[in-house]
C-alpha cells in the first residue's frame, strides 16, 4: 500500500484538564468509525488507549497513546495525552509533533488549570486548535455558560461552529451553523434544520460569520455590501483562519450520547491543516547551518523520534514522526544524534495497543518501529549522506528525586553487584539492556545525577569502605558468596529489570504522597 500524501493526513493532539473525558471521546470516535469493534471505556479498564496496570488501577492516562484511523478518504493520527502536571512531558511530546489541537473542555466543570496550561503551550508554538466541550449529558453541564467562560478568557476570535440540541439526558444532536445542518453520529443521516432552531442559534451563526469574513477583505465587503456569501468561501476562509490562529471555533460533543461524532470529525477534515500546510522543517547540518526540509514524500528521509516505551511484547518501541521522504521498512537508516547506523525492520500503525503492519511511512504520518539499538528519544533518523539535526522537545524539569531502598541485605548485594556487572558489560547482558531501557525514558523520569541507594554502606560497622569495593568485586566476578552471573541471557530480561526498579521507585514515591495525606500517592514527593 503506497504511502499517504501529506494533504491527506491530520496529525491532532488531545489536550486539556486531567480527567475531563479526553480518552474516552477518542475511544468513542475509533468506535464510531468501525476502527474499533468494541467500545473502551476508562472506568471498566477498557480503554485500548489506557493499558497500563497503573492507568487501569486510576482510570487517569499517564502515558501518551497513538490512534490512527482512515475517514472518508483522509488519514487522521490522534495523540491522547495525559492531563496531569506529573505527566505534562507527554503532553509536550505530542504538541511537539501535531499540526493541530483539540482542546477539551468539560461541559460541568468550565476552564480548568489544565486548560489553561494547554492553551498557553499551543499559544507559544502558535499552534492551530479548537474547543470541544464535551459531556454535555450531565445534569450540571451548561454550554451557553462555559462558551461564553471561553470568549471572556481567550477573546472573540473564539466562536461556536456547533451548538448542541436538548439538555443533559435530552442531547439529540447537535447544530452545524456554518452549513445550517443538524448532525449526530458519522452514520447518521443529515438532518435539515428547523426553522425555531434556526431562530434559536440565530445569534451565534452571526458571531462566526463575522469573525471569518474579518479575516478576508473580500469577504467582509461583499458581507457589509449585505451580498450572500456561499457555504464553499466560508468553509475556505475559515480553514484559513484556523489554520492561522485567527478564530477558534468551538465544537459540541457527548461521549456517553454518542452526539457529535460526525460534526467533529467534519470539523478535523476541512478546518484543521494537513502536514502540507504546516511548510518546510527547519534543521541544521552537523556544521550548524540551517536546512529546511519540505513534507514532501520524493524529499531526502528525515524523521525524529518524540516517544520510546518497553513493549512487553516487541520491546523497545520507539514512537516516530516522518518529516520528509518516505520511511521504509527492512532498510538502514542514520541516527544524527548518537551518529550510528540503525537497522530498520518492521513498522507499525498504533492504535492504541493494536499495531498495524506496513512497508512504508510516507511524510507527514506517524508510526512506531520496534527495537531500534542505540536511537533514544529525541532523536533525529535521517540518510547519511543527508544529515539533518532537528531540536530537541523542551521537556519540563524533574519535580522531584527518588532513591531504590533495599528492603534487606541480600537486595542491597544484588543491587550492587548489578550495578557493576552495568558496568562492565553494558552492551550484552540484562544488566545493560536494563540501564538503557531506564536511560531511553524521558528527562523529566531521570535523575540529574546517578540515583542514590537508600543505605550507607559505609556505615556498616562489618566492612570499611575498602572491604565493601572488594566484596563487590569479588561477587560481580562470581566469588564469594551469591551466585555467578550468566553471561548471556536474553535481552527482554534487561526491560522487566528495568520496569521492576522503576515499579519500586514508583511505590516509593505513592508512599511519600500517602503519608503526606495525598489521595493515591500522586502528590509530589520533597526532594
Amino acid at each position: 500500500m503506497p504511502p499517504v500524501q501529506p494533504d491527506k493526513i491530520r496529525n491532532v493532539v488531545v489536550v486539556g484538564h486531567g480527567g475531563s473525558g479526553k480518552t474516552s471521546l477518542v475511544e468513542s470516535l475509533l468506535h464510531a468509525v468501525g476502527a474499533t469493534t468494541r467500545l473502551g471505556k476508562v472506568d471498566d479498564a477498557t480503554s485500548i488507549l489506557d493499558t497500563d496496570p497503573e492507568e487501569q488501577k486510576r482510570h487517569i492516562t499517564i502515558n501518551m497513546a497513538l490512534a490512527a484511523f482512515t475517514h472518508e478518504g483522509v488519514k487522521i493520527n490522534l495523540i491522547d495525552t495525559p492531563g496531569y502536571a506529573d505527566f505534562a512531558a507527554d503532553q509536550r511530546a505530542g504538541m511537539r509533533i501535531a499540526d493541530a489541537a483539540i482542546v477539551f473542555v468539560d461541559a460541568s466543570a468550565g476552564i480548568q488549570v489544565g486548560t489553561q496550561i494547554a492553551w498557553n503551550e499551543l499559544e507559544a508554538r502558535r499552534t492551530p486548535r479548537v474547543f470541544l466541550i464535551g459531556r454535555l449529558d450531565r445534569e450540571n453541564a451548561d454550554f451557553d455558560e462555559v462558551l461564553g467562560q471561553l470568549r471572556e478568557t481567550y477573546g472573540i476570535r473564539v466562536v461556536p461552529l456547533h451548538v448542541p440540541v436538548g439538555e443533559h439526558q435530552q442531547l439529540s444532536a447537535t447544530i452545524d451553523l456554518l452549513h445550517g445542518q443538524l448532525l449526530k453520529g458519522p452514520k447518521d443521516p443529515v438532518a435539515e434544520l428547523p426553522k425555531e432552531e434556526a431562530d434559536r442559534v440565530g445569534q451565534y451563526r452571526q458571531q462566526l460569520v463575522e469573525s471569518i469574513v474579518e479575516t478576508n477583505e473580500d469577504l467582509l465587503t461583499r458581507y457589509l455590501d449585505g451580498k450572500e456569501l456561499s457555504y464553499d468561501e466560508l468553509r475556505d476562509a475559515l480553514h484559513a483562519a484556523v489554520r492561522d490562529g485567527q478564530v477558534v471555533p468551538v465544537l459540541a460533543s457527548s461521549a456517553h450520547r454518542h452526539v457529535g461524532y460526525a460534526a467533529l470529525l467534519n470539523a478535523i477534515r476541512e478546518m484543521l491543516p494537513s502536514p502540507a500546510e504546516a511548510g518546510s522543517l527547519i534543521g541544521k547540518s552537523p556544521s550548524g547551518d540551517e536546512i529546511a526540509r519540505k513534507p514532501d514524500l520524493g524529499e531526502k528521509l528525515s524523521a525524529f523520534v518524540f516517544k520510546t516505551i518497553a513493549d512487553p511484547f516487541v520491546g523497545k518501541l520507539s514512537y516516530v514522526r516522518v518529516y520528509s521522504g518516505t520511511l521504509h521498512s527492512n532498510t538502514s537508516i542514520y541516527d544524527a544524534t548518537k551518529k550510528e547506523a540503525e537497522r530498520v525492520g518492521q513498522i507499525f500503525f498504533l492504535r492504541g495497543k493494536e499495531q498495524e503492519p506496513t512497508n512504508e511511512v510516507g511524510a507527514g504520518d506517524v508510526c512506531a518501529i520496534p527495537k531500534l539499538t542505540a536511537t533514544t528519544t529525541n532523536a533525529t533518523l535521517c540518510e547519511k549522506d543527508a544529515v539533518i539535526l532537528y531540536d530537541a522537545i523542551d521537556f519540563p524539569a524533574p519535580s522531584f528525586s527518588v532513591a531504590i531502598e533495599p528492603a534487606s541485605k541480600a537486595d542491597l548485594d544484588k543491587l550492587m553487584r548489578n550495578a557493576l556487572l552495568g558496568e562492565r558489560q553494558a552492551d550484552t547482558p540484562h544488566i545493560g539492556a536494563a540501564r538503557r531501557a531506564i536511560d531511553d525514558r524521558p528527562p523529566h523520569f531521570r535523575s540529574p545525577s546517578r540515583p542514590r541507594i537508600g543505605r550507607n554502606m559505609s556505615t556498616r560497622p562489618r566492612f570499611g569502605q575498602a572491604g565493601q569495593r572488594r566484596r563487590l568485586q569479588l561477587l560481580a566476578a562470581g566469588q564469594g558468596r551469591g551466585r555467578r552471573q550468566p553471561r548471556h541471557l536474553p535481552q527482554n530480561k534487561g526491560a522487566a529489570l528495568a520496569d521492576i526498579l522503576i515499579g519500586r521507585a514508583c511505590r516509593a514515591v505513592e508512599r511519600v504522597g500517602q503519608h503526606r495525606g495525598e489521595p493515591g500517592g500522586l502528590g509530589r514527593a520533597q526532594p
